[in-house]
């Protein structure tokens, strides 16, 4: 793996504050792009924006094929069974209160948490185990690995 070669694929990491490389670690807040999705993102709004899967014109129909597309090569990547397992969300968040809405969680089962989880999914979590009487044990994090579950 060439490191240097998958920074060369985000622009912004060219940039140098005060004379150093620049290190993002901020993922919570918005992951960095590569310049594959910059130029995928723009090329929807360029060419062919609408809503796949909702109308017949032209547009709608290029986004649906595109998005088929998609699913079909991340499938592959995956090792899923079908394409139509793979969904798209906005972000992270959306995608993990999607999972814990849709799945059956039953009393008894644990959802085992951090300390440094998101803000976004520690009332999720808490009110899952209130609602469905799941217990939530939460390991507390050190900066390189978990020290304990209380």
């Amino acid at each position: 793996m060439d490191l240097n070669k998958i920074r060369e694929d985000f622009p912004v990491l060219k940039k140098e504050i005060n004379g150093k490389p620049i290190i993002y670690l901020d993922n919570a807040c918005m992951t960095l792009k590569p310049k594959q999705v910059i130029e995928a993102m723009n090329t929807y709004y360029y060419e062919h924006p609408a809503c796949g899967g909702r109308s017949i014109h032209k547009f709608s129909t290029q986004v649906s094929i595109k998005c088929d597309s998609t699913r079909k090569k991340i499938k592959k990547f995956l090792n899923a069974n079908e394409p139509n397992e793979i969904i798209f969300t906005r972000n992270t968040t959306e995608g993990i209160n999607l999972v814990a809405r849709g799945y059956k969680f039953e009393k008894g089962d644990v959802v085992l948490t951090t300390d440094s989880r998101h803000v976004a999914n520690i009332s999720l979590v808490t009110v899952t185990a209130v609602r469905t009487g799941t217990t939530q044990p939460i390991c507390a994090t050190g900066c390189t690995r978990v020290k304990r579950v209380r």
